[in-house]
């Protein structure tokens, strides 16, 4: 290995590391700070990480459709970003954010009416992710697409039920 991949490796390791504990703090300080959260700070929050998903998900798109190099090191790069955004997009859906109860938001009430099933697409994007995240080292061109496919359609599934047009 080069000291320009040890290098890569090696930052990719510490980002990764620095994001595992920030999510594992998370998940003990969540539902506490949740309830403290203003709305509009949770609507700006949710549209960051979106905003984050999307900005990592993009050039994968294009990597698996030939529209940019095939690069693996930024595919792991990104992959691992998008594991750990998805992981932390539900703390920005506090109650008060829905269409009709606060500007700027597309999000249905049905979020909250319905959460389990909210919840099952959440998780069934943070499983999309992680897949891709694991797999994203030894992957192939070739192979990209479905993974792409698994996590685009995590989103539209959400989409088309939870927010308005």
């Amino acid at each position: 290995m080069s000291k320009a991949q040890m290098t890569k490796t090696l930052r990719f390791a510490i980002t990764a590391f620095c994001a595992a504990g920030v999510l594992a703090g998370s998940v003990f300080v969540g539902a506490a700070v949740a309830a403290d959260r203003k709305p509009e700070d949770a609507l700006k929050y949710r549209k960051g990480v979106l905003t984050g998903l999307a900005w990592h998900f993009g050039p994968v798109v294009a990597m698996a459709k030939g529209e940019a190099p095939f690069d693996q090191a930024q595919l792991t790069e990104r992959a691992a970003a998008m594991a750990a955004l998805s992981k932390m997009l539900g703390e920005g859906f506090i109650q008060g954010t829905a269409m009709g109860q606060i500007e700027g938001t597309k999000s249905k009430p049905e979020i909250w009416s319905d959460s389990a099933d909210f919840q099952k697409k959440l998780e069934a994007l943070q499983t999309a992710t992680a897949a891709l995240a694991s797999a994203s080292g030894s992957l192939a061109q070739g192979d990209l697409g479905k993974h792409v496919a698994a996590i685009g359609g995590s989103c539209k599934a959400c989409h088309d039920t939870y927010r308005a047009k």
